[in-house]
């Protein structure tokens, strides 16, 4: 086993105060295999706003209950934030799904906006319509948790490294520990709070694709740069936190944009190989999601005559199914009318 899952049901913060995690309701296995999409026409607020609400109405029919402050106390929006100003989570998609919530009776107070980093038009763009104390990133302390974190012998990369030096210039055996450690997102799953993952498509040639499953996991980790150069270690490392189950099931769904997205020259943005396809993708399974996106990247990439991107081949689909996060051969795409 390359890499090691800490985790526990009852943790403790602070001076002995103890956080319970709270479970999701179940879900069907049937729902849990089933992809929604639903097309875009014009990509306006209003377009986002209408279609994020059919598709959250057929989840919530599938699966028989509803999004709701007296089920959910809290909810985090995990939006994807990693390539911006580049290819990142549209602001329409994200104060669209804001704009549900507070439909369904949720204050503000009561709905967080979460990115492992936000660049400074993002922030900006945030910061007009919410307050300071709903935005939060890997820069606040209530973003990790020292309990929560993969463990793993992969070095680190050099930024990181050096970051550790500066930390604890005169502990050579601290920054040792350390190095092994990618601290997970724990803002979004611990206590009441439960999460929302949207997300970007980019091909990576490492990973296979740079989608809903990174964005929940290495795009959201500290020190993973160093799983994002191996085709072994990174999709391991992506597939193992996902399915650890205080993280999994307190995600409510996932939701992909289509409508931009990358279909070569990843990790790093490229606007030369930014294609369209105005539609959106929702299950409570970020597994298939990125096969069905990958699937949309990979016919962009046959007209261009690149190197196919097989799912059979892709390693974060092949150890999701060894995890029992999803079978890919099992998975069903219900396309809603328009």
């Amino acid at each position: 086993m390359v890499c090691i899952i800490l985790h526990s049901m009852v943790i403790t913060l602070g001076a002995g105060e103890q956080v319970e995690i709270v479970d999701s309701p179940q879900l069907p296995v049937e729902v849990k295999s089933k992809v929604f999409q639903a097309n875009l026409s014009n990509l306006s607020p209003e377009d986002y706003r209408f279609t994020v609400l059919r598709l959250i109405a057929q989840l919530e029919y599938e699966q028989k209950f509803k999004i709701k402050p007296s089920v959910f106390p809290q909810i985090a929006i995990k939006f994807d934030a990693q390539r911006a100003p580049g290819l990142s989570t549209n602001p329409n998609l994200l104060f669209s799904l804001v704009q549900f919530l507070e439909r369904r009776g949720y204050t503000r107070e009561n709905i967080f906006l979460v990115a492992l980093k936000i660049d400074r038009e993002t922030g900006f763009t945030l910061e007009k319509q919410f307050l300071a104390s709903q935005i939060i990133t890997g820069e606040d302390e209530e973003y990790f948790h020292p309990d929560w974190f993969h463990d793993s012998p992969m070095p680190p990369a050099m930024g990181y490294r050096a970051k550790l030096l500066i930390d604890h210039p005169q502990n050579p055996e601290k920054r040792k520990i350390e190095e092994r450690k990618s601290y997970l997102p724990a803002f979004l799953f611990l206590s009441k709070m439960h999460w929302i993952n949207l997300s970007t498509a980019k091909d990576d040639h490492v990973l296979g694709i740079d989608g809903a499953i990174t964005n929940a996991t290495l795009n959201s980790s500290s020190n993973s740069q160093r799983f994002r150069e191996d085709s072994t270690i990174g999709p391991a490392a992506a597939t193992e936190i996902l399915a650890i189950p205080e993280f999994s099931e307190k995600q409510l769904f996932s939701v992909l944009d289509l409508s931009e997205m990358q279909i070569a020259g990843g990790p790093e943005f490229n606007a030369e190989f930014i294609r369209h396809k105005p539609s959106l993708l929702l299950s409570k399974n970020p597994v298939f999601i990125d096969y069905y996106a990958m699937q949309s990247i990979q016919k962009e990439r046959a007209i261009l005559a690149l190197k196919d991107r097989v799912p059979q081949d892709c390693k974060l689909f092949i150890y999701a199914r060894e995890l029992g996060l999803g079978d890919i051969q099992e998975t069903e795409l219900v396309q809603l009318a328009d």
